[in-house]
């Protein structure tokens, strides 16, 4: 009987294997004209998004000019294919409308050679809730014989079963830049970045079996809430160079440093299950009753060292081929909230082994080095209009593999991002209008419900943690616009 009911409160170890658009480096492409070139900018970068992309260009840079980045509509659509169960499909689509970036001079200081700049952008965007309820007969609780008496759930029950799913995470950075011409040629530079960081998953799922010839019912309920904001510190060092037909670039990120003063987080689990489980001595239902909720934790959240670098090359005199490349290094299993020690199973020890929260809540991160790549063209069309087309890649990098527990993140599955655009310049005011179309697909992701039907076993009622795969796909339409403006 302990051993089921143990395998019960494993629940708590998997039922957060799910894995998304929270686990990438580079989702987004802020700046003006960077924006328009999908972010492969770290060679090229000629405006103050190269606070973010390449300190060491900021020297290039008209001392009095501003860049302004805006994305106008977002449409991001999540579809699960059997992601509730066995033929039970979800989905997800929502529209946003949020800036994206500004960036600019600081221009009562510095000088020819030596430049200063800020730029604020959001970073990191992305919002799913999946809902899903499941009504049928299935005989999903074994048939339960009573000497002298009616046996109970025999044959098929009447199942209620419904689930939410809430994953929000929101990211804004600030940038303080510096950069110091050494030749007419090559720039060297530095950013100071700080990121604000605010992440919440919830979950719910309600199971029910009911019983309609003896009106009986079997019962079993989860609710999971991690919710989190954590202040960082990380530092850029950038390298620039240019010549007629090409420009280098290079950069090197270091470690973040996590400010704890500056956190706070919440972590909460509870779990009811009633008249579902039998002591197998007895012949008499068990009833669990678990939780714990602590507020106020510290929080440590950690990004990695990265190496990008970059070419711009003059293809002709209207056309530029821009690349850019950036390695993120692995980190490995750590804990980003460490709850204290408390009982969470509130049943008689004598019945169920006791849990500490310390070790059951505790709620990890782990990440596995990346490889990012992209290419965009840049091609005048005219006099009036300069065309823009971009490819990168952005891979996931989850390393959901080497943690046991709770841990923060959803979507797990590599992404493309494809970017068309279009540049005009008005006197002095460059304005940009960009399309990005974004694309990723797993076809072994997790189900987020495994809502029991002919075909799931019996226990899984109650064993959340035994769910099969869907087929996630990702798509997100995004429609930007950027200003240059010489001040």
């Amino acid at each position: 009987m302990k051993k089921i009911v143990l395998s019960i409160i494993s629940i708590l170890f998997g039922i957060y294997s799910l894995h998304a658009q929270d686990r990438q480096f580079w989702d987004q492409a802020v700046g003006g004209k960077t924006a328009l070139l999908g972010g492969i900018a770290v060679g090229g970068v000629r405006d103050y998004s190269a606070t973010f992309y390449n300190p060491g260009a900021l020297g290039f840079v008209s001392k009095k000019s501003m860049s302004v980045n805006f994305n106008m509509y977002g449409i991001k659509d999540f579809s699960f294919i059997n992601g509730g169960g066995p033929g039970i499909d979800s989905r997800y689509t929502r529209v946003s409308l949020y800036p994206a970036s500004l960036a600019g001079p600081l221009p009562f200081i510095g000088d020819s050679l030596n430049r200063f700049s800020y730029m604020i952008y959001a970073n990191g965007y992305s919002y799913v809730r999946v809902s899903e309820r499941y009504e049928g007969y299935s005989d999903v609780i074994p048939t339960r014989i009573q000497s002298g008496l009616v046996n109970n759930f025999e044959g098929d029950e009447y199942l209620i079963n419904q689930g939410k799913l809430d994953v929000l995470l929101s990211e804004v950075s600030v940038g303080f830049g510096y950069s110091k011409k050494i030749a007419d040629n090559v720039g060297i530079g530095f950013t100071l970045l700080g990121a604000y960081r605010d992440q919440t998953k919830q979950r719910y799922e309600s199971y029910t079996a009911y019983d309609t010839i003896n009106q009986r019912s079997a019962t079993s309920d989860i609710f999971i809430d991690i919710d989190y904001w954590a202040v960082r510190f990380s530092g850029k060092f950038g390298i620039s160079a240019e010549w007629d037909d090409i420009k280098l670039g290079a950069t090197i990120t270091t470690p973040s440093i996590a400010l704890k003063l500056a956190s706070g987080g919440t972590d909460h689990a509870s779990l009811t299950s009633n008249n579902v489980i039998v002591d197998s001595t007895t012949g008499n239902p068990i009833d669990i009753l678990a939780s714990d909720r602590q507020e106020g934790l510290p929080v440590y959240y950690k990004t990695p060292f990265s190496i990008a670098a970059g070419i711009e090359y003059k293809f002709s005199n209207e056309t530029l081929i821009h690349f850019a490349a950036e390695w993120f290094a692995p980190i490995s299993t750590y804990a980003v909230m460490q709850p204290e020690s408390g009982n969470f199973i509130l049943n008689n020890p004598a019945i169920v082994r006791p849990r500490n929260s310390a070790d059951l809540l505790k709620v990890f991160d782990s990440m596995k080095s990346v490889f990012n790549a992209g290419i965009a063209v840049e091609h005048k069309m005219n006099d009036k209009v300069t065309g823009y087309a971009a490819i990168r890649t952005d891979f996931s990098n989850a390393n959901y593999a080497d943690i046991e527990g709770l841990f923060i993140g959803f979507t797990d599955f590599n992404v493309y991002h494809f970017t068309l655009g279009a540049s005009t310049n008005i006197d002095d005011t460059m304005i940009g209008v960009g399309f990005e179309y974004s694309h990723g697909q797993r076809a072994d992701f997790p189900q987020i419900f495994n809502f029991p039907t002919g075909s799931v076993e019996p226990d899984d009622l109650v064993l959340f943690d035994k769910r099969g795969t869907s087929h996630a796909i990702y798509n997100n339409f995004n429609l930007f616009f950027g200003v240059t403006q010489l001040l």
